[in-house]
């Protein structure tokens, strides 16, 4: 049994790789050979797995919701893909969060040791993949543009005061948006999909429980209106979730197509991608197996609720 632990240096205030010793000391009393990769720049993860990753049983992802990101869009090129563990150590960690997954490296280890595994949906954006989280227009920038330096201070309330700094850019979109047969027209503030119990730290409220292999995103459009009306929109659906409805619509989908008749700046799992015109998103079911805390386990994948 191998396992093999990949990390960003810069995640979680640069204390990421203070823990990989201990991370893989632990592991050691499970697997006979531990073997770690410290990110060496963008995407260097994900080549690295491509590369190596069918070499090892299990790959545990040690950072921001950036480095599962980047470790699922290798995985998924693998023909036989290992088990995914996640180590939370960023600033938000809302893909550790959604898993059950504890800040405390101590406490997540007993859970990955534990080895309560289930599969977990993928998300497909043309050609590239993504666990949690899909935006475009006004604040989705916030999570790549923001300061290092604020960001090592403050935390994840670095991210809120760069939305307040962002909040006069009007980056508002204008798209069609086809959803599993219906369509949805017009500008929007925000469009936001998700298959996640968080964002920037903020618990998702749905009408019903979030089950995360039920292969849909759930769909939040914001329509424009004025800077402060969207704002309070936004931070209501926040604090309020579904039932708030001013300005917003809420759905869900299983395929997106999304046109544009100029480029669009899209944030996958809060990293950058390219400006596109056209996009489609596929959610593929059951394409990864994940452990995950033993009560996420029950109260979240479907499979565990009909067993």
């Amino acid at each position: 049994m191998k396992a093999l632990v990949v990390y960003n240096a810069f995640s979680g205030n640069n204390k990421v790789a203070q823990k990989i010793p201990y991370i893989c000391q632990t592991l050691k009393t499970k697997y006979e050979l531990v073997e770690s990769f410290q990110s060496r720049g963008p995407k260097s993860i994900t080549d690295y797995i491509v590369h190596h990753g069918e070499e090892f049983d299990l790959i545990v992802a040690a950072g921001g919701d950036g480095s599962v990101n980047e470790v699922v869009n290798g995985m998924m090129q693998l023909q036989h893909r290992p088990t995914l563990a996640y180590v939370p150590a960023g600033t938000c960690n809302d893909t550790g969060k959604t898993l059950g997954l504890k800040k405390s490296v101590r406490k997540t280890m007993k859970i990955i040791l534990a080895e309560n595994k289930t599969f977990l949906d993928v998300n497909k954006i043309n050609d590239q993949f993504f666990v949690y989280g899909l935006a475009a227009g006004s604040l989705t920038d916030v999570s790549y543009d923001i300061d290092y330096k604020l960001k090592k201070k403050f935390g994840r309330f670095a991210y809120y005061l760069q939305a307040v700094k962002s909040a006069g850019k009007d980056r508002s979109i204008s798209v069609t948006i086809e959803a599993d047969g219906k369509e949805y027209k017009g500008d929007y503030f925000l469009f936001l999909a998700t298959n996640s119990r968080y964002l920037a730290s903020f618990k998702l409220h749905r009408k019903e429980r979030i089950y995360l292999d039920e292969c849909k995103l759930f769909v939040t459009l914001i329509r424009k209106k004025n800077k402060w009306i969207n704002l309070i929109d936004l931070g209501l659906f926040l604090l309020i979730g579904e039932h708030y409805r001013h300005n917003i619509e809420h759905f869900e989908a299983k395929n997106i197509i999304i046109t544009s008749n100029k480029a669009v700046p899209f944030n996958t799992d809060g990293e950058k991608t390219p400006k596109r015109r056209k996009i489609e998103i596929t959610v593929l079911p059951e394409q990864i197996e994940v452990i995950v805390s033993k009560r996420v386990l029950k109260r979240h994948f479907n499979k565990m609720r009909s067993s």
